[in-house]
């Protein structure tokens, strides 16, 4: 049975079911109380489909419960303003893991990316600067188009530019290899690459800052902006290198699955969801998990939040590690040490983000000239220097909204005008930092007027960009945690810092015996990678002691 109710009626050319329809099937589905099944995955985001596609392959009877109308989570696509749609939280497919894409079929399945990154990456986004400067743009199509560009800039950085992307080839190649499999602890690390050269790249990895990376290959400091990293970390602190590492390891990934799905992010999961009911998943949604059922120190089954219980012989969560545990579980029943555990999980790298219906794409010819082409700003980053990043991040710790904001900006129907029915074009941006909890004051207050802060910075490089607003919204951390689950709007589950990558992240197997986690907030890491799902179900099958068939 398929289950996929939305209030987005047409996503895409009749993909998703009719909302009647869908209101049909869940009518249907929520009386499937009496079903005995091998596997409850809770959550039907993108690592929870993931895990019920490899179990039911593997010929487990999974049922899937989603508290929302719709199936996705954080990587959906949906109608922001009337005829205008967008990526509501994910905006790009850079790191999902091409095992899991041809394990799981996804491209029979409607998977399709209708705008390629590009192997430059970084260097190929368009970033302004208030000079009246530029890097990146419609003009880079390769590494040595970057260089030359770089050049004009300081010829020391244009030369550094190879060497740059030397490091993070190295450094990623360290941490790939562990990509889909059970975490390493930093001792494995450290075994593999003794008597390498790759040694002496890991102890960087390990205790340099950021900054301090950036400081050794450049010197301009608008090419330091332009290569910053949004760190989940203080860019001044040792280590904050390790989350950018990891995270770098999408040079891994094969360039057909990078960029922008068909009709953005929903693609993915509707993909992920289709796969898995061809392999017998139910997916179930308006069904919230209200208690995970243990007995005698083992899950059994879960109760609902409208008092039906369905048993089953292991439980998934794809929920956050905090959410999860303080949540699903009587406090007993976690014990004392795993709640301090939680309790000390961080999650205070909080992001907006903002989606706007525009009537067409806001100005750059003060950089660009006025025949560029608009493929060359499809991403666009906004970050004057990284002094002005240390600000933003410092405001952030402090609780106060950012009086400089880091913006990721990506004019989405550019790539894909399905998203717009009718004229128009849709701005999804990612704004850093912001604090979960504000001081002083709640974000029901201040959204407007961060909102307005957000549109006045654009502005400052757009000066049209006012004009061109139809329409526009900002979802805060704890809007984003209110709509979609994730302790105070963390995508990432959990902050991508040391203290909480690799072995030091939330475990897939946990202390309650047939109860497994496969969220972000497991190994590797928070994104868009398959990579949790997969290696949690894996994780479950040989704990089964099954071979997975894939």
């Amino acid at each position: 049975m398929v289950v996929f109710a939305s209030t987005i009626i047409t996503l895409c050319n009749d993909r998703m079911l009719h909302e009647s329809q869908a209101s049909h099937l869940i009518e249907e589905a929520n009386e499937m109380t009496d079903t005995q099944y091998d596997a409850i995955v809770i959550g039907a985001g993108h690592n929870g489909l993931v895990t019920a596609g490899y179990l039911a392959n593997d010929g487990l009877k999974v049922l899937v419960l989603e508290r929302l109308d719709k199936i996705g989570g954080a990587v959906t696509t949906d109608e922001f303003s009337p005829g205008f749609l967008g990526p509501m939280c994910s905006y790009w497919c850079s790191s999902l893991r091409g095992k899991v894409i041809d394990d799981l079929r996804l491209r029979e399945h409607g998977f399709e990316i209708v705008h390629s990154r590009g192997h430059v990456g970084q260097a190929h986004t368009f970033h302004p600067f208030p000079d009246g400067s530029h890097l990146g743009g419609p003009e880079i199509k390769s590494d040595l188009d970057a260089a030359n560009q770089l050049r004009g800039f300081s010829e020391s950085d244009a030369r550094a530019y190879f060497e740059w992307n030397r490091f993070w080839d190295r450094a990623a190649g360290i941490f790939n290899p562990y990509f889909l499999t059970e975490p390493p602890t930093l001792a494995d690390l450290a075994e593999d690459v003794r008597g390498t050269s790759l040694e002496e790249i890991l102890e960087i990895v390990l205790t340099w800052s950021y900054i301090d990376l950036l400081d050794h290959y450049f010197e301009d400091e608008r090419v330091k902006a332009h290569f910053m990293y949004n760190t989940e970390a203080d860019p001044r602190s040792a280590g904050s290198i390790l989350g950018p590492a990891v995270h770098r390891c999408n040079l891994f990934t094969r360039p057909e699955d990078r960029g922008i799905p068909r009709m953005s992010m929903g693609n993915i999961t509707e993909a992920l969801a289709a796969s898995a009911t061809t392999r017998g998943v139910e997916i179930q949604t308006r069904s919230q998990v209200e208690k995970v059922i243990v007995q005698d120190g083992e899950a059994r089954g879960v109760r609902l939040s409208n008092g039906s219980e369905i048993s089953a012989g292991l439980v998934v969560s794809n929920a956050d590690p905090k959410r999860t545990f303080t949540t699903l579980f009587e406090s007993h029943e976690v014990g004392e040490q795993v709640l301090k555990k939680v309790g000390q999980w961080k999650t205070g790298a909080g992001c907006v983000k903002f989606l706007a219906a525009l009537d067409r794409i806001p100005d750059f010819s003060r950089y660009l000239g006025h025949d560029y082409s608009p493929a060359g700003v499809v991403g666009v980053s906004l970050r004057p220097s990284v002094e002005y990043q240390v600000r933003s991040w410092t405001d952030a710790a402090a609780g106060k909204p950012t009086s400089s904001p880091i913006h990721s900006l990506q004019f989405t129907s550019i790539a894909e005008p399905g998203l717009v029915r009718g004229q128009g074009h849709v701005l999804s941006d990612w704004v850093l930092y912001q604090p979960p909890d504000p001081v002083g004051r709640p974000w029901e207050e201040i959204r407007n007027e961060v909102g307005e802060q957000i549109i006045d910075s654009i502005s400052e490089y757009a000066p049209d960009f006012r004009e061109r607003l139809l329409d526009w919204t900002v979802q805060s951390p704890i809007d984003i945690q209110t709509r979609v689950g994730m302790t105070d709007g963390n995508i990432r589950h959990l902050d991508m810092i040391p203290s909480q990558l690799l072995s030091q992240r939330q475990p897939y197997r946990t202390h309650i015996r047939n109860f497994y986690m496969c969220g972000s907030g497991t190994h590797p890491m928070g994104e868009v990678t398959g990579a949790p799902g997969h290696n949690a179900a894996h994780a479950i099958l040989r704990d089964l002691e099954r071979m997975p068939s894939a």
